[in-house]
């Protein structure tokens, strides 16, 4: 089942490159037909296509436009193709967890070319079940968000580039920070604040992009595991790493992300505290911490976890 599943995941990262490099070739494709009228003895042909409600024509002679009408048969089989692979990710869709495919591509690609980061947010959550077996929620939104340490000492690629294939382009928030989309999902670079009311987004020169600069982010650098796959690796933080700053992000969020922070750190304390190892791993690290991080993650964990004692 292992080797099915596999397959049908290196079947969907296919298709999904597939799809781009189709759909990117029928845009350079001239739009609509060519059409023909026969008066009396002469064949006069046309160039069509519809632009809103409206139906644009030109007249092409009474030749046949052999280039055009090679153009045309090449769309006519990009858009056949298309509907075979969109018939053969429907198919796969309903195997796979499709979502979680395409990001783990991403994160590949970036572990595959150098780029160093730690992968936070979310899908976190995720790769933190599998290897601690954690009981977690499933908590996923479309953002997937990557945390890169400045000054960034990685190798330079041009991120743009890269995930081009898998059908992201770039855009830019109102902040003039970059993130890339394909319609699903939204990848963003968040970097530690430095100081207190940082704003501006931080050029990361040699990756092209600009990260969103946050408070509380640094601790994420603290302590991290090495999520090791068949060919490549990358890091996420500890877990109780990650409550603690869900912990005192949560203090300066709107209500529902709030939530959802609370809700995130309780579930991993939940699985650390199981654990004596983790437990004590957990209460040593929280001494390190600014005094002030520490009253707040205590109050948290006094008012959830009274039997753990800090």
């Amino acid at each position: 089942m292992t080797v099915i599943k596999k397959t049908l995941e290196e079947n969907y990262i296919f298709f999904l490159k597939e799809l781009v490099r189709i759909n990117k070739e029928l845009e350079n494709l001239p739009p609509g037909n060519v059409s023909l009228k026969k008066i009396s003895e002469k064949t006069y042909y046309y160039h069509q296509w519809r632009e809103g409600k409206n139906v644009k024509s030109i007249f092409l002679g009474t030749e046949p436009p052999v280039e055009l009408l090679k153009k045309m048969e090449r769309k006519k089989q990009l858009i056949e193709q298309r509907k075979e692979i969109l018939e053969n990710i429907k198919i796969i869709n309903r195997t796979i967890d499709t979502q979680k495919v395409t990001v783990e591509e991403v994160i590949k690609l970036f572990s595959r070319s150098g780029i160093d980061f730690v992968l936070i947010g979310s899908y976190y959550m995720s790769f933190l079940k599998e290897e601690k077996g954690f009981a977690l929620p499933t908590i996923r939104t479309q953002d997937v968000d990557f945390l890169i340490k400045i000054p960034y000492r990685g190798k330079g690629v041009d991120i743009n580039s890269l995930l081009e294939p898998l059908g992201f382009s770039p855009g830019f928030n109102p902040d003039g920070s970059t993130y890339f989309t394909n319609g699903v999902f939204k990848i963003e670079f968040l970097v530690p604040e430095k100081g207190r009311g940082m704003e501006r987004p931080i050029p990361i020169k040699p990756l092209g992009i600009r990260a969103i600069p946050l408070r509380f982010l640094n601790m994420l650098f603290d302590h991290f595991i090495e999520v090791k796959k068949e060919d490549y690796s990358f890091k996420i933080p500890s877990p109780y790493v990650f409550a603690f700053h869900k912990i005192l992000i949560s203090k300066k969020r709107k209500k529902d992300k709030a939530e959802k922070d609370i809700l995130q750190a309780k579930a991993i304390l939940r699985e650390v505290f199981n654990s004596n190892e983790m437990t004590e791993e957990a209460k040593n690290y929280l001494k390190t911490l600014p005094s002030l991080w520490q009253k707040t993650i205590k109050e948290f964990l006094n008012k959830h976890f009274p039997q753990v004692k800090t």
